[in-house]
């Protein structure tokens, strides 16, 4: 999942959560990650992320 905004290629450097840099591509293929831009320092960081997708509300989608 890319957090919303970022644009990732294949030569964007990464910080993993051990504080390594990888490049995207060393990533492709990989599930369950959450690619997003930290505000503060601008790095592009990836998070381990383990969600199951999205599930609807059913109080608020009940029409």
């Amino acid at each position: 999942m890319v957090e919303a905004g970022l644009y990732v290629t294949a030569g964007t450097r990464v910080t993993m959560p051990d504080s390594n840099s990888v490049k995207a591509r060393e990533l492709s293929g990989s599930s369950n990650l959450l690619f997003r831009r930290n505000s503060v320092s601008g790095a592009v960081e990836v998070l381990a992320r383990d969600g199951q997708g999205i599930a609807l509300n059913e109080d608020l989608h009940a029409n």
